[in-house]
């Protein structure tokens, strides 16, 4: 299979200049990291509700209009062959509290035939179903309860891991992605099976998963799930050779852990080991921001569409599709060692406080897995930091 991150269309080379940078030569510091060479897969949000704002973690993304005290998600991971079918609803604890009831016996019964977009099981009453053209999210299922908007639940199909250590990897890597979006910190592998109701269905080899949590600090946290395990690692600080050894997830069978060996530049402080990240920083420069490194799978237009929407703060899929494709179609070449990737630069508009991302993404030959380094800042301080980031890349190598 090939690659998705070669999966761009033909760019030209890189070309930055560094004039505007004349006079900041920072001192960079060598660092040293062992890293699995699987950390987590990522997958795309699914297209989010019309009445609830898209995905927008961490500070310079925006909030959701729904207070995190009322917000609550509902969704389940169904796994069907070589594929795994998310059924995703983010929406008000008490319009879920209206569907949840039916919600188990959609899962428990869950069937689809996507070639003739056709449901192989009966919705109960006051359930419908949409079907989408050209998008992620496949179809959705839409809920009358009484108001002027139903509930709504995506249903979007996506590649699933062939072994279990990769299916385990994959499936907390989601779960942990929707805890963040209700600013829960992520659980660990001994915590899964207590957070998550198994669901057997009839004549799957794998039971499909119920994930339903609020917001962080709600007064109905804990209601609808086991209470959370701490962190792994939440307090771990770093260590005068590098960022703490941490694994994010266990490596794949018989494969050997790699160093992951990088300049840190002088304005950027390494912040303490985090599940799911191989290093972190923040930035000290005007405005802030931080830089993040972790390793996952790779799909460039459903990513490139996810960070448009974050960045955005918009529903609107054509605003979002316009701005995906016009950052495919200007991404720049670039490299972390004799790697070659490519550099998306994302914003929302020209203003100098407008949130704005630059991710890197470089394939690793292993498993279509990637490397990313993704800076999260105002645009100003994008612009005083991207030659720090550019750099910061290309001295990344394995030993």
């Amino acid at each position: 299979m090939r690659n998705p991150c070669t999966h761009f269309a033909s760019f030209s080379a890189i070309a930055i200049s560094f004039g505007c940078f004349a006079g900041c030569n920072p001192k960079y510091e060598a660092r040293v990291y062992n890293a699995p060479k699987v950390e987590s897969q990522f997958v795309r949000q699914p297209p989010a509700n019309p009445e609830v704002p898209a995905r927008r973690p961490g500070p310079m993304m925006g909030k959701s209009a729904i207070p995190l005290q009322d917000r609550r998600i509902l969704a389940a991971a169904i796994p069907e062959g070589s594929v795994v079918f998310f059924l995703k609803s983010t929406d008000t604890i008490e319009r879920l509290n209206r569907v949840q009831a039916n919600f188990r016996s959609v899962v428990e019964r869950f069937a689809i035939d996507l070639p003739n977009q056709k449901l192989l099981f009966d919705l109960p009453e006051g359930w419908s179903v949409r079907w989408r053209e050209n998008d992620i999210a496949k179809a959705e299922l839409n809920i009358d309860v009484g108001s002027d908007k139903p509930v709504l639940f995506t249903i979007t199909d996506l590649s699933k891991p062939e072994d279990q250590t990769g299916w385990e990897q994959y499936l907390l890597s989601n779960i942990n992605r929707w805890r963040e979006q209700l600013s829960l910190p992520p659980i660990d592998f001994a915590a899964l099976d207590q957070q998550l109701p198994k669901i057997e269905r009839e004549g799957a080899s794998l039971p499909s998963y119920i994930f339903d949590n609020t917001g962080a600090n709600s007064p109905a946290s804990g209601q609808f799930a086991a209470p959370t395990a701490p962190a792994k690692n939440a307090s771990a600080t770093p260590s005068p050779s590098g960022p703490a050894a941490q694994p994010m997830a266990p490596p794949i069978a018989n494969q050997a852990p790699v160093k992951l060996v990088y300049d840190k530049p002088e304005t950027w402080e390494l912040l303490p080991a985090r599940d799911f990240r191989l290093a972190s920083f923040k930035i000290l420069s005007e405005g802030g921001g931080e830089v993040v490194v972790s390793m996952a799978k790779d799909s460039p237009l459903q990513n490139a569409k996810m960070w448009s929407e974050q960045v955005l703060q918009s529903d609107d899929e054509a605003k979002i599709d316009e701005l995906a494709n016009k950052v495919l179609a200007e991404a720049e070449d670039i490299s972390a060692g004799d790697r070659p990737g490519k550099l998306l630069s994302i914003r929302a508009s020209d203003e100098p406080t407008s949130p704005t991302l630059i991710i890197a993404s470089i394939p690793t030959g292993e498993n279509e897995i990637c490397l990313f380094v993704k800076m999260k800042s105002e645009l100003k301080t994008s612009e005083i930091e991207k030659a720090n980031l550019i750099r910061f890349i290309n001295s990344i190598r394995w030993e």
